[in-house]
C-alpha cells in the first residue's frame, strides 16, 4: 500500500505560488485505547521540526483558553521558530489580544476581588472609569509585549516587511517626479526617501501594535467590535463576556491568524515563502475534554464562517465520536489515498465537510519517513530573493536610471552629458530644462524659442530646423564664442517669432559643446533624431571653423541632411576626403553644404588688395607680419594665416615672418615683440576675438615702426569690436581695420534700400550683438523657411525637396538677403561674389565702411564703387578655387547648373 506519510506530506505541502491554497481536513483517527493517538503522533513525527507544529495530549489543559494560549499565545507552540524554514514563525496578534483582554478579568486592581458577588471588576463596558483603566492597561501591554531581543527581532521583521513595499513606492515617487539630477535639484530624491521612510515606519508601527489586523474584529460574528469602537472598550467587553462567547472568538481568531500567516498578500509578506502548512496533533479521545471541545468548536466556527484554517489537524477520537451534520468520508488507513481523493472532490465546495475519518491499524506506522522539503525551502529562498530585489533592486534601478538621466541631462532623448556640458538637441522633447546652459542670456533666448516652438506645435503643421552651435559657453562679453552664440539665437528667434503662416517653424537647438568639441557626436544625435522625425528638414549654424564643425558636417553629409553654414569661413570647410577612385583630387565639396558667408580666401584676398592699394599705396616695398593663433584644431586661424601670406605675396607685400601664439592668448607678448622687431608696415591678425584686445594692447605699448601702426584683422574680431569698440578707438598709435562678413554699416549710406531686418538694426536694435553672426543667422533661417515654402505642397516637403529648392538659389535666380545678394555655385555651393567689406574702427569706437565688394541687392549694378577705378580690388576675389572645386566635384553634382534628378536623388527619400 502507499505510505501514509507520503499522503500527509502531500497534504501539508502548499501548491505552487500561482495556485490557490487548498482546504485541509480534520483527519480523525479512530482506535481502541491509545492506538489512535499513537497513530496520529507517528504520522506527524517526521514533520514536527519542519513546519509550525503542536501536540496536545489529553488532560493537559483545564480550559479551552489555556489550550489556545499554549498553541498561539506569546509563547505558543505554533509560533515557535522552525529551523531551516528561513522564515519568521506565524504570529497571532488577534488571539493574543483576546487572551490579554480575557486575562484582565482575573487581574483586578489591588484590593478588589474578581468575580465576587456585587463585584465592580471587571467594570461595566459602559463605564468611563473602566474604559480609562483598560486604556492604560492596553498601553502598558503594547509597550511591554515584546521585550529585549525578542522585541528587536520583531521590530526588524515588521520593518523589513514594510520596507519591501515602501522602498519600491518611494522609488516610483522619485522616478515619477523626474529623478534626481543636478539640473532639477534633489527634491525628487528627498520626496522619494520621505515616502519610503514614512511609509515603512507607519506600516511597521501598525503591524507591531496590531492595528493593521484589528479591523478584522468588526467583520467576524463573535463578539463583533462595533463601528468606531475603541480597542480599550472592546477589550472591556471581551473581559465581561461569557466564557462560551470568548471560546468561539478565540478559536475563530486562531483560524484568522493562521490564515493571515499563509494569505497571499498584495504587498510582500512571509506568507509568499511558506511552503508547508501548520499541523496540530490532538488527543481528543475523552468525551467532554477540553481537546474534544476545541475540535468541535473549530469545526463549528469553520462551518459558520467559512474561514478555512491552513492547519492540518490529526486528532485521535473515540469510536463513539458523534458524526457531524454532513456525511463523513471514512475508511481504513490502507485506503487513505483514495479517501483523500474523495475528500478533495467534496472540498471543491466553499466549506467542505472537514472530517476525514480513518481507523488506526493494529500495528502503528513507522515514523522514520524523510520528507522531501527542498521545494518548500527553495520557495522560502525565492521569497528572500524577492525581498532583496524589492529593497535593493529599486534603489539600484533608480541609481541606474539616475545615471542614465545624468548621462542624458535629465532624461532628454537626444542629449548626452560631456563633463559639465549637455551636448545634443536640448529642446527636442519640449522646453530645455533649467540650468542646462551656463549663460543667463542664452537660457532666456532658448526659452523664447521654446515658447515659439509651443505655438508652432499647437498650430499642428510645422517643420523643424536645427540650429547647430556652441551654447554651453560661459557668459563672457569678450569671448567670441559667447557673443556669436547669443547673436545667432537672437536672430533666429526673431525670425521664428515672425512666422505666422503654414507651416509654422520649430527651431531645435543643438549644442555641440565648448569649441564644438562634441560636434561629431551632436551631429550623430541630430541624424538619429532626423531619422525618426521627417519634419526635421535641415541644419543651420556652424559658427566657427574648427575640427568639431568639420566632423559634424561629414556626419550630417552621411545622413543626407541639408546644411546652411553662417560664419564658418575656412576655405575647404564641408569638403569630403578624397574618393579612392579619384586619387589626387584633393577632396570634393559635400552637395549638402551651402555656405552663406565668404571664404577665408576671399577675405584674405580683399584684405591684401585693400592694404596694397589703400593703406600702403605710397610704400615702395611694403612688408607685413602675420600674427596667428596656432591652436591645433582651429581651422579658421591657421587657414586664414596661410591665405594672408599667399595673397599678400601675390600683390607685392613681403611677409617677413609668421609669428604664433596659442589658444587664449598664451605667448601673445612674445609674438607681438617678434612681429614688431621686423618693423612691418602692416600687421595681419589671424586670431580670435577673445585675444584681440590683448594683441592691440601689446602693439600699442611696443615700438612697431612708423606710426600709425596699421592692423588688419579677420572677421572674427567683429565680436570684440561690437562690445569694446570705444576701448579700441582710444588707442592712438594703432589704426584698426577688419574684415566684415556682414554689417549693418554697409547699408547706412542709403545706396540700396535695406531689408526689414536691417532697417531694425539701423534704428538701434541689438546694438551690442555681433553683426556677422546676427545677419547671416537671420538670412539662414529666412532662406531655410522660404525654400521650405517653395517646396510645400499641402504637406511638409522631404529633405530632398529642400535640397533641390536651395540649389535653385543660383546666379540665374539670386536671392536678396540682409547680408547681400545670395547665390550658390553649382558645384561647391559656395556663395557667388558674396558681399564682404573692410571696416575701420574710428576714434569714437564706431565702425565705418572702408571698402566693400559684392552687391547688397540684385538691383545694385555690378562693380559698385570701383567701376571707374584703376585699383581693381574687387574683380575675381574668389579666384581659381571655384574652378578647382568644380573639377573635384563628384559626377552626381552638375557643374553647369542644378539638376532636379541628381539633387533629389542625392538627398534620398527625405530621411
Amino acid at each position: 500500500m502507499a505510505d501514509p506519510h507520503t499522503v500527509i506530506e502531500a497534504l501539508v505541502r502548499r501548491p505552487f505560488f500561482w495556485r490557490s491554497d487548498r482546504p485541509l481536513p480534520l483527519v480523525l483517527v479512530v482506535g481502541r485505547d491509545g492506538g489512535a493517538f499513537d497513530t496520529a503522533r507517528r504520522l506527524a513525527t517526521p514533520f514536527e521540526d519542519s513546519l509550525p507544529q503542536a501536540t496536545v495530549r489529553a488532560g493537559e489543559f483545564d480550559t479551552l483558553r489555556d489550550l489556545v494560549e499554549a498553541l498561539a499565545g506569546e509563547r505558543g507552540q505554533l509560533g515557535k521558530p522552525v529551523g531551516g524554514s528561513f522564515l519568521p514563525p506565524p504570529r497571532f496578534p488577534l488571539v493574543q489580544f483576546v487572551l490579554w483582554a480575557r486575562r484582565q478579568r482575573e487581574e483586578p486592581p489591588p484590593g478588589e476581588p474578581a468575580d465576587a458577588p456585587g463585584r465592580t471588576w471587571p467594570p461595566d463596558p459602559q463605564s468611563r472609569t473602566g474604559q480609562e483603566a483598560f486604556k492604560e492597561r492596553l498601553k502598558d501591554w503594547r509597550r511591554g509585549r515584546y521585550g529585549g531581543d525578542r522585541g528587536r527581532r520583531t521590530a526588524a521583521d515588521f520593518i523589513g516587511r514594510a520596507a519591501t513595499t515602501w522602498v519600491p513606492v518611494g522609488t516610483l515617487a522619485a522616478w515619477g517626479l523626474g529623478g534626481a539630477s543636478d539640473l532639477v535639484g534633489l527634491i525628487p530624491w528627498a520626496l522619494g526617501v520621505l515616502v519610503a521612510v514614512v511609509g515603512t515606519l507607519i506600516q511597521a508601527m501598525l503591524s507591531i501594535r496590531g492595528s493593521l489586523f484589528n479591523g478584522w474584529f468588526r467583520k467576524q460574528p463573535y463578539l463583533t467590535r462595533k463601528p468606531f469602537e475603541r480597542m480599550a472598550k472592546y477589550a472591556l467587553r471581551i473581559a465581561d463576556a461569557s466564557e462560551a462567547e470568548v471560546e468561539r472568538l478565540l478559536v475563530h481568531a486562531l483560524c484568522r491568524d493562521l490564515r493571515q500567516a499563509y494569505q497571499k498578500w498584495v504587498i510582500p509578506w512571509p506568507s509568499w515563502g511558506r511552503g508547508l502548512y501548520a499541523m496540530l496533533v490532538l488527543d481528543a479521545r475523552w468525551s467532554g475534554d477540553v481537546n474534544e471541545r476545541f475540535l468541535r468548536t473549530l469545526e463549528e466556527t469553520v462551518e459558520e464562517t467559512g474561514l478555512l484554517p491552513p492547519l492540518l489537524v490529526l486528532a485521535a477520537v473515540p469510536e463513539s465520536f458523534a458524526p457531524g451534520p454532513r456525511p463523513v468520508t471514512g475508511g481504513r488507513l490502507a485506503e487513505l489515498p483514495s479517501l483523500v481523493a474523495a475528500w478533495r472532490t467534496a472540498a471543491r465546495r466553499r466549506v467542505p465537510p472537514l472530517r476525514l475519518m480513518v481507523s488506526a491499524p493494529a500495528v502503528p506506522p513507522d515514523d522514520d519517513h524523510r520528507p522531501r522539503l527542498l521545494g518548500s525551502r527553495m520557495r522560502a529562498v525565492g521569497y528572500w530573493c524577492l525581498m532583496a530585489l524589492l529593497v535593493i533592486g529599486p534603489v539600484v534601478l533608480l541609481g541606474r536610471i539616475q545615471q542614465d538621466r545624468n548621462a542624458h541631462c535629465g532624461g532628454l532623448s537626444w542629449v548626452e552629458r560631456d563633463g559639465r556640458e549637455c551636448v545634443g538637441v536640448v529642446n527636442a522633447d519640449g522646453p530645455a530644462p533649467d540650468g542646462i546652459f551656463s549663460s543667463g542670456d542664452i537660457t532666456k533666448l532658448v526659452a523664447r524659442i521654446d515658447r515659439n516652438n509651443a505655438l508652432a506645435r499647437e498650430a499642428g503643421t510645422f517643420v523643424s530646423v536645427v540650429l547647430f552651435g556652441e551654447y554651453s559657453v560661459a557668459q563672457d562679453q569678450n569671448d567670441s564664442a559667447f557673443v556669436g552664440a547669443r547673436a545667432e539665437l537672437t536672430a533666429v528667434e526673431e525670425y521664428q517669432r515672425g512666422v505666422s503662416g503654414a507651416p509654422r517653424l520649430q527651431v531645435l537647438v543643438a549644442n555641440a559643446g565648448t569649441n564644438f568639441r562634441q560636434g561629431r557626436r551632436t551631429a550623430e544625435l541630430v541624424s538619429e533624431m532626423a531619422a525618426e522625425d521627417p519634419r526635421v528638414l535641415g541644419v543651420i549654424g556652424f559658427q566657427r571653423s574648427v575640427r568639431g564643425v568639420e566632423e559634424a558636417m561629414r556626419t550630417l553629409h552621411t545622413a543626407k541632411i541639408p546644411m546652411l553654414v553662417t560664419t564658418a569661413t575656412a576655405d575647404r570647410l564641408g569638403y569630403l576626403p578624397d574618393d579612392p577612385s579619384r586619387a589626387g583630387s584633393g577632396g570634393y565639396p559635400s552637395p549638402y553644404v551651402f555656405r552663406l558667408g565668404p571664404s577665408n580666401q576671399r577675405q584674405a584676398r580683399l584684405a591684401a588688395r585693400f592694404a596694397r592699394h589703400r593703406l600702403l599705396g605710397g610704400v615702395r616695398k611694403p612688408s607685413a607680419v602675420v600674427v596667428q593663433d596656432r591652436t591645433d584644431d582651429d581651422n579658421y586661424t591657421n587657414n586664414l594665416a596661410d591665405d594672408y601670406a599667399d595673397e599678400a605675396a601675390a600683390v607685392g607685400i613681403t611677409v617677413g615672418d609668421r609669428v604664433a601664439y596659442q589658444d587664449r592668448g598664451t605667448g601673445m607678448d612674445l609674438a607681438v615683440s617678434r612681429a614688431c622687431a621686423h618693423g612691418p608696415d602692416l600687421l595681419l591678425y589671424a586670431g580670435r576675438a577673445a585675444d584681440f584686445l590683448d594683441f592691440l594692447r601689446y602693439v600699442e605699448g611696443k615700438d612697431c615702426g612708423k606710426e600709425p601702426i596699421r592692423v588688419l584683422a579677420g572677421d572674427d574680431v567683429i565680436k570684440a569690436v561690437a562690445n569694446r569698440g570705444a576701448e579700441i578707438g582710444d588707442y592712438r598709435r594703432v589704426q584698426v581695420y577688419y574684415a566684415a562678413l556682414a554689417s549693418r554699416e554697409l547699408w547706412r549710406d542709403g545706396a540700396v534700400a535695406p531689408t526689414g531686418f536691417v532697417q531694425g538694426l539701423l534704428s538701434g536694435r541689438h546694438p551690442k550683438e555681433s553683426d556677422d553672426n546676427l545677419i547671416l543667422s537671420y538670412d539662414a533661417a529666412k532662406l531655410f523657411y522660404e525654400r521650405v515654402n517653395a517646396a510645400y505642397r499641402g504637406g511638409p516637403p522631404s529633405r530632398g525637396d529642400l535640397l533641390y529648392q536651395i540649389s535653385l538659389v543660383s546666379p540665374r535666380d539670386r536671392w536678396n538677403g540682409s547680408s547681400g545678394v545670395i547665390s550658390f555655385g553649382a558645384a561647391a555651393h559656395e556663395p557667388e561674389d558674396k558681399t564682404i567689406a573692410i571696416m575701420k574702427v574710428t576714434g569714437s569706437g564706431r565702425s565705418e565702411v572702408a571698402y566693400r565688394c559684392g552687391r547688397l541687392a540684385t538691383t545694385e549694378p555690378e562693380g559698385g564703387e570701383e567701376k571707374n577705378s584703376e585699383e581693381k580690388i574687387c574683380p575675381d576675389l574668389d579666384g581659381d578655387d571655384r574652378e578647382r572645386a568644380a573639377r573635384n566635384a563628384p559626377a552626381a553634382i552638375p557643374s553647369a547648373g542644378p539638376s532636379t534628378l541628381s539633387l533629389r536623388d542625392a538627398a534620398g527619400p527625405g530621411r
